[in-house]
């Protein structure tokens, strides 16, 4: 029961209905018998008077000298509208009033009590004293009249229990709802700051001391609480960023560690390699030297020159991977020429399935060796054309400026955004943590040499640029390299220039 009846309102509700319950019956009862006792006992008074005057007349009048005379009489007792029987006894002869009914109830003795016999007749008997004998009256009144007056008084005074009980119950609701709304007030208030809504007030009118109180300290409680939570919120949330920033920073490091790594050792092999190759191709063009153009023997020795140059662009390639860039020429570059070179090289060699878009025009300068540059640019346009030469596409090359401030991978500042978007096949994400390691490529042996990439990123960590990719399988591939934008408090350079012999087109590796 108390979990039915849980509100503050529908408990005092229902203890008024108990009392009402326990008390209204027996005020009914109380009210009832009084009721009763009063009609009856008017009834009765009214009757035996009524009888007594008739006896008074018969005693002094000459009312019974005459039979005529008499029955008159008992008729005015039935015509007086509550008479049901009248019959006067003298002698052991009885004289009854000719409007009695046929079927009347005959008289069976006097009644001492309202509504006794079930015969709805209240009988009474007056004896009469005269000079020849005693003459008895014996009268009948109908109790229907009064029966009908108490039933209606009964109903009534339901009705009056009933509009009571109805009266109080609704006024205890509305004492309840008065009593309980600041209650109320205050859960509402707990349970928007539950969800979040800390900056709920718990002050709210009310004359009851009491609630006042209670409402002054819950609310001090709750603003010590809300500095708290906001306090323990902000400490959260620095150390989950300052974790955030702590992992991103130990993967960099851990994959520069890693590129660092793998580029020492692809330095000091590439330059064994030259070694081996530098006599080769001495060799074999001293031996071209001597041998007739026109002997076999030539044509063998110029596919060994042809080789032997192809193995120095591969070595010259991971030297660049793996030298110190940073020792190369710098001076001011403004990458939109350089785009604009590199596209137009790129038209020449990409097929017509393949659709080239350059958006954007920015001029603003960054700081870097112009060759290294159109490499970059060019190894990144290769990696995305071919992620398409099967499905064809659009290869979109976009410059813009912006302020990097919100991205743990770049630095913030002001930076040349330089972003190479393919529709290509995309990658997943075990193959974007991969695709700037050296030699790793995702193509078929003899398909590429997995350096395309690597000495992209060996050009940008030169640069002080940061590069972000951003793929999914199936939605293609976006680079963007953040370029720091130059500034004339920077270190003296030397004037780009603009004539840039554009080298190879590189290869590609994963995307």
């Amino acid at each position: 029961m108390a979990g039915v009846i849980d509100r503050l309102w529908l408990r005092l509700t229902f203890v008024v209905l108990v009392i009402q319950a326990a008390l209204l019956p027996l005020l009914f009862y109380r009210l009832l018998i009084i009721v009763e006792k009063s009609h009856a006992d008017a009834f009765v008074d009214q009757v035996r008077t009524y009888g007594r005057i008739l006896a008074d007349q018969l005693e002094i009048g000459d009312v019974l000298s005459s039979p005529s005379r008499t029955s008159a009489l008992l008729d005015s007792v039935i015509l007086s509208g509550r008479g049901a029987y009248a019959e006067i006894v003298e002698n052991g002869k009885a004289l009854r009033s000719s409007l009695m009914a046929r079927d009347a109830t005959p008289y069976h003795g006097d009644d001492f009590r309202f509504h006794s016999g079930g015969d709805h007749i209240y009988f009474i008997s007056v004896v009469i004293t005269k000079s020849s004998g005693n003459v008895v009256l014996r009268l009948g009144f109908d109790e229907t009249e009064t029966l009908e007056y108490i039933n209606r008084a009964r109903l009534q005074i339901l009705l009056a229990l009933g509009a009571f009980t109805s009266i109080s119950v609704v006024l205890a609701i509305w004492l309840a709802t008065q009593l309980a709304r600041p209650m109320t007030h205050l859960t509402e208030s707990a349970r928007r700051i539950a969800e979040g809504e800390v900056n709920s007030r718990l002050e709210f009118a009310s004359s009851i001391y009491e609630v006042k109180e209670l409402a002054r300290h819950l609310e001090s409680m709750r603003h010590e609480l809300v500095g708290t939570n906001e306090r323990l919120a902000g400490e959260i949330l620095k150390r989950a960023a300052g974790e955030a920033e702590r992992r991103s920073l130990e993967q960099r490091l851990r994959h520069r560690e890693r590129i660092v790594t793998v580029g020492t050792l692809a330095g000091g092999i590439a330059h064994e390699f030259n070694n081996i190759m530098t006599p080769v191709l001495l060799y074999a063009q001293d031996a071209l030297d001597v041998v007739p153009r026109d002997e076999p023997l030539a044509e063998d020795l110029r596919r060994v020159i042809a080789a032997a140059h192809r193995a120095r662009s591969l070595v010259n390639r991971v030297l660049t991977f793996s030298r110190d860039i940073d020792a190369e020429p710098q001076c001011t570059v403004r990458l939109g020429v350089v785009v604009d070179e590199v596209l137009t090289l790129l038209r020449a060699l990409v097929p017509s399935s393949i659709e080239i878009i350059r958006q954007g025009d920015d001029d603003t300068p960054i700081v870097g060796d112009p060759g290294l540059v159109h490499q970059l640019i060019m190894n990144l346009c290769t990696n995305a054309y071919q992620a398409m030469q099967e499905s064809g596409g659009v290869l979109t090359v976009t410059l813009s400026q912006e302020h990097a401030s919100n991205d743990a991978r770049v630095e913030s500042g002001d930076h040349v955004v330089l972003e190479v978007l393919d529709t290509g096949q995309g990658m997943d994400e075990e193959t974007r943590e991969r695709i700037f390691d050296p030699f790793f490529s995702t193509r078929e042996v003899g398909a590429g040499t997995g350096l395309g990439l690597s000495v992209v990123h060996g050009i940008a960590t030169s640069m002080k640029a940061a590069i972000t990719v951003d793929s999914k399988p199936g939605e293609g591939a976006r680079f963007r390299v953040y370029f720091p934008v130059f500034k004339e408090a920077d270190s003296p350079i030397g004037a780009a220039t603009e004539d840039i012999e554009p080298p190879r087109a590189p290869e590609s590796d994963a995307s």
